[in-house]
């Protein structure tokens, strides 16, 4: 099969707006600050965690501000969520996390786009939505705040699927197909740990993965896109040059999948792929040889 190959975006630049300063002292950044959003990768959150509790134990006329995580993924050591590892690191500050369709591209751009922000006590994700909701961002609240974080996690296994299935041009009922399968196999994963299924099919859950896997502007898409066309996932990797996010996340959905029983079909296969166990083109074959079931 010969696959088209499809336009890559070039990188946007944004210039900054001036009331946004750039630093990276601690003590400026937190400064008569209510709110911090963590927007570090996944991996370097417990990291960044420690950084902070080490700040706040001497910054002793701070009231430490609420902590957002806009991080996508599980930490690969403990298979643990974003706001998990803070609050470990953390236990007494309030944790709250900000997920859904909200391509980073496209805000720039000043395009409307809706979010939802989670945390366990509710005033308090109203309270974040209130200071994060400008005119083009519309911001929800949620208290399930596990299956928030695990919407935006559990989908960009799913992107690399769909940027796969796209690469290799297997049309738009696959893609349907594959996008339908994949949010019953994120929600199935989701509710064994906790999370709702209302949220999985929310902004966090469905929203994500439709973004997602709409294109190229998505890490995650462009991956599975681009392996299906022939590229190696090391060379991928180095012209992102940016964390993708799925690569780590596969491991830990994996690993899941075998402590807890759950069966998670298309994320074995894409964990397969990204080692080199297998093609693109057959992962969809296998995927399409499994035993008839009902829906």
């Amino acid at each position: 099969m010969i696959a088209q190959k499809r336009q890559i975006q070039k990188p946007l630049k944004v210039d900054l707006p001036p009331q946004i300063e750039v630093t990276s002292d601690l003590k400026i950044a937190l400064l008569d600050t209510q709110v911090v959003l963590l927007c570090c990768s996944s991996q370097a959150m417990r990291s960044l965690a420690c950084q902070l509790r080490d700040y706040f134990a001497h910054a002793h006329n701070i009231k430490p501000p609420i902590l957002v995580s806009a991080a996508k993924g599980l930490e690969l050591t403990t298979l643990k969520r974003m706001s998990e590892v803070i609050q470990e690191i953390m236990p007494d500050i309030p944790v709250c996390t900000l997920s859904g369709p909200n391509l980073a591209i496209e805000i720039l751009k000043g395009l409307p786009t809706a979010s939802v922000v989670a945390c366990r006590e509710l005033t308090t994700a109203a309270y974040v939505q209130k200071v994060l909701s400008v005119p083009k961002l519309r911001i929800y609240s949620n208290s399930d705040i596990a299956g928030v974080e695990l919407g935006g996690t559990l989908k960009n296994v799913i992107a690399i699927a769909a940027g796969g299935s796209d690469g290799l041009n297997l049309g738009v009922n696959a893609k349907a197909a594959l996008l339908t399968r994949g949010l019953a196999e994120m929600t199935r994963l989701a509710v064994y740990m906790g999370a709702k299924a209302s949220t999985l099919a929310g902004l966090a859950g469905m929203g994500d993965l439709f973004a997602t896997c709409a294109g190229p502007m998505s890490r995650n898409y462009r991956l599975g896109m681009e392996m299906a066309q022939g590229k190696a996932l090391e060379q991928i990797k180095a012209e992102v040059g940016a964390v993708i996010e799925g690569i780590t996340t596969v491991e830990a959905v994996c690993e899941l999948s075998k402590r807890l029983g759950v069966e998670l079909p298309i994320a074995q296969l894409v964990q397969e792929t990204l080692k080199g166990i297998i093609t693109p083109e057959q992962a969809i074959m296998t995927l399409m040889a499994r035993p008839l079931a009902s829906e």
